[in-house]
């Protein structure tokens, strides 16, 4: 019914999206939500990677505790870079701002603030768009320490059960649990704006409009990604632990890659 009204007046379309910026901005809730759980997450993620890096160092793994530390780290370097891009037009004080919410592993929930609350750059010298840029930084955590991290926990935990900790565990549910919720984060950030929407109308456009429907949604595809990685981290790791050579994980992971972007190629 409001189709003519989109059609035939001029202006009608950005007025209707202004309106649903503001109601998704003025949700307190919703945003007390994302960015509440977001930090909670992001920072458990870290004490408990920090604390189990510790607990490596006392028990004489080394090894594993430096491969830990250079994952935290990588990722740090990797999110300062970001923010240095994105802020290199800014002046010196914003710059070191954003590499001390950066340091304090705080980023996350910076990031779904500015984005849930529609927060415009007064001064317009931002290089990329903030939804991009909070997608840039949720990929990095994950590839760089989340992943990883949890997948070398893992494998110290089979391999050396006595020296790992029962903390351990904790710090392992944890980085599962906060990739699924930075997936299913991510996933909706990109179903709900509308540039995504237009470019992709076929695939964007599966979560539902009812707000209890799409919070059971958004549960539901945090616990399937956090089991997903969660399930193949221990397949991976089995593997590791059965062949210390690292043979068996190099073919599995190889060849399923060769045989994904053979997929994509014929695509």
């Amino acid at each position: 019914q409001l189709n003519d009204l989109f059609t035939n007046i001029v202006g009608f379309e950005e007025f209707m999206l202004q309106l649903a910026r503001s109601t998704l901005r003025d949700s307190v809730y919703g945003t007390v939500y994302r960015v509440s759980v977001g930090a909670a997450l992001s920072i458990l993620d870290a004490i408990t990677d920090i604390s189990v890096m510790v607990d490596y160092y006392r028990s004489g793994l080394r090894g594993r505790a430096n491969a830990l530390l250079t994952m935290i780290v990588l990722n740090l370097i990797f999110q300062l870079l970001v923010g240095h891009i994105q802020n290199k037009k800014k002046t010196i004080g914003v710059k070191v701002k954003e590499a001390l919410i950066t340091l304090t592993f705080l980023r996350p929930a910076v990031d779904a603030y500015r984005v849930s609350t529609n927060m415009e750059d007064s001064e317009n010298g931002l290089e990329m768009p903030l939804l991009y840029v909070m997608g840039l930084n949720k990929c990095l955590e994950l590839v760089c320490e989340s992943i990883p991290g949890c997948l070398l926990q893992l494998i110290v935990f089979l391999s050396s059960p006595k020296e790992a900790s029962g903390f351990a565990l904790v710090s392992i549910g944890i980085s599962a649990l906060t990739t699924g919720y930075t997936s299913a984060i991510l996933s909706i950030d990109f179903e709900v704006d509308v540039p995504s929407r237009k470019a992709q109308p076929k695939f964007y456009g599966y979560m539902p409009d009812d707000s209890g429907k799409r919070f059971r949604c958004f549960v539901l595809m945090t616990m399937v990604s956090a089991l997903h990685n969660l399930s193949r981290s221990v397949g991976v790791a089995l593997l590791a632990v059965s062949d210390g050579r690292g043979q068996l994980v190099a073919l599995f992971v190889g060849g399923e890659t060769a045989v994904y972007f053979l997929y994509k190629i014929v695509r």
